[in-house]
């Protein structure tokens, strides 16, 4: 009888045990749109097994807070009806990501997963993307880059000014091969933001066109 008891108070510590990493696995996730549709609306998250997240708005210009996911594999509908507007894998691994949307050719989004914590993005830095039509290019104090369409990268500003600002240009490839300047400004060094860049075909005059979009990171608390 003793050990019959003692092998019901294993198997439930292991159910506790077993719920209670169900629990930490959990993963949430915020949204970032490069553009919505005004008459979009509210969004939700669908799960293979018809599970529906809490509606939300698709933001802009800040990333929406943290939605719980239903699945690692979902879809992104319109609340309340049957339009699916995106499918989303999210990595195995890590329980809050970054779900950047830009608007796709047949319609609805492309998604960009970022893990949270990928360790190429740190504060201070950005995550670069090319919705356009041609090559764009550019830099951030000495850091470079270049990207094809469909292209994103992280990029991690060097070359700073006294510690205070960075010199900043972004360009594109034109048609005939040369590199046109698109903006020149400076930068301020930000060690507790991270910065979302779209360089997108502007829906109003059909040129290659940008926006930066910045996300607050809380500094860490050093250890005691």
């Amino acid at each position: 009888m003793a050990m019959k008891q003692a092998f019901a108070l294993v198997v439930a510590l292991v159910a506790l045990m077993l719920a209670a990493a169900g629990e930490a696995k959990e993963v949430s996730v915020r949204f970032l749109a490069e553009r919505v549709p005004p008459e979009l609306g509210e969004v939700v998250m669908v799960g293979p097994e018809g599970e529906v997240s809490e509606a939300l708005v698709l933001p802009v210009n800040h990333l929406s807070a943290p939605v719980k996911a239903p699945a690692r594999a979902f879809k992104l509908m319109m609340s309340g009806g049957k339009v699916a507007l995106a499918k989303v894998q999210l990595p195995e691994e890590g329980d809050l990501f970054i779900v950047v949307l830009v608007p796709a050719v047949e319609g609805g989004f492309k998604p960009v997963v970022i893990p949270s914590d990928e360790p190429g993005f740190k504060p201070g830095d950005s995550f670069i993307y090319n919705h356009a039509t041609r090559d764009v290019m550019g830099f951030v104090g000495t850091a470079k880059f270049r990207l094809k369409p469909g292209e994103g990268t992280y990029l991690r500003p060097a070359g700073d000014k006294g510690g205070v600002y960075y010199d900043v240009a972004f360009g594109f490839e034109a048609e005939n091969k040369e590199n046109r300047v698109l903006s020149k400004t400076r930068w301020p060094v930000e060690n507790h933001l991270r910065s979302y860049v779209f360089f997108f075909i502007n829906p109003t005059t059909r040129d290659i066109d940008f926006r930066a979009v910045d996300e607050f990171v809380p500094q860490e608390e050093p250890e005691q």
